[in-house]
């Protein structure tokens, strides 16, 4: 088992670099699934458990697959709030927060994921070793262990709302705040006026989307931090990659259905890669 592996991912995305990951569901072995996206090349695992009943004993499956396998290992949390600090004192090495549309919102998940200076995380350094990836209490400094998950530790409030783009230079200013995920579907419902007979993809290509996700990107790029988006076709995906966004999540995995998404994931790659 390896050290730094989301460390080493944050400093590639922070150079520029294009990282790739699916969104992952219930259903499936989790070692199964980990290493068979490894294997195709993904660079991190993001679980969902906003819109899926994924329990915390199989998260807690995913947390030790990930970390043996040098696999950063993120989440969809379901809530904002403070509801995921378990996860994280678990192992899980970043967030991904729905609906957070003002600094305030993004400020209290900073406090709660990062351990003094940066934020006020409660001390939970040997409750489990894949927090720390197995470095002993007793015998590393404690402001070295916290330094350590700091480091490890990457958050993306989510971009969904028009009040969030209006916030977002000052969210991404936040130390501690990675970049940003972009929540297409959601943000094309903020802003409104879908045509009754648009479909998917209709509704995420449309022209008012569209201005809305390189106004995004150019503030990502503004400030220094990483822009990530995902529910696209390859082809859509890849002309996004090509504007700027560089953390690409590229399907959903549900009932382990890896092999089924192979091609899509292939395809993404080779147009982006």
């Amino acid at each position: 088992m390896g050290k730094n592996a989301t460390y080493n991912l944050k400093l590639r995305l922070g150079a520029g670099e294009k990282a790739f990951g699916q969104m992952v569901g219930p259903g499936g072995e989790p070692a199964k699934i980990v290493k068979a996206l490894k294997d195709l090349g993904d660079d991190f695992i993001l679980l969902d458990t906003e819109h899926s009943l994924l329990n915390k004993e199989t998260v807690f499956e995913y947390i030790q697959v990930c970390h043996e396998m040098d696999m950063p290992l993120l989440m969809r949390t379901e809530d904002k709030a403070a509801y995921f600090r378990c996860y994280l004192d678990a192992g899980v090495n970043g967030l991904m927060l729905p609906l957070v549309d003002t600094v305030e919102e993004a400020a209290h998940a900073v406090s709660m994921s990062y351990f003094p200076p940066i934020g006020h995380r409660g001390y939970s350094l040997g409750m489990s070793p894949y927090l720390i990836d197995f470095q002993s209490p007793n015998e590393v400094p404690v402001l070295t262990l916290t330094e350590y998950v700091n480091n490890n530790t990457m958050l993306f409030p989510q971009t969904e709302s028009l009040e969030n783009i209006s916030n977002l230079p000052r969210i991404l200013s936040l130390e501690g705040i990675t970049g940003t995920i972009v929540g297409p579907f959601d943000l094309a419902f903020n802003i409104g006026g879908i045509d009754p007979k648009a479909l998917a993809m209709d509704v995420v290509t449309s022209q008012a989307v569209e201005e809305k996700l390189r106004e995004i990107v150019k503030i990502c790029q503004q400030a220094g931090k990483v822009a990530g988006i995902g529910g696209f076709t390859p082809q859509v995906l890849a002309r996004w990659a090509k504007e700027g966004y560089n953390l690409l999540i590229v399907g959903y995995v549900l009932h382990g259905n890896v092999e089924a998404l192979r091609p899509l994931i292939e395809e993404a790659k080779a147009l982006i890669k």
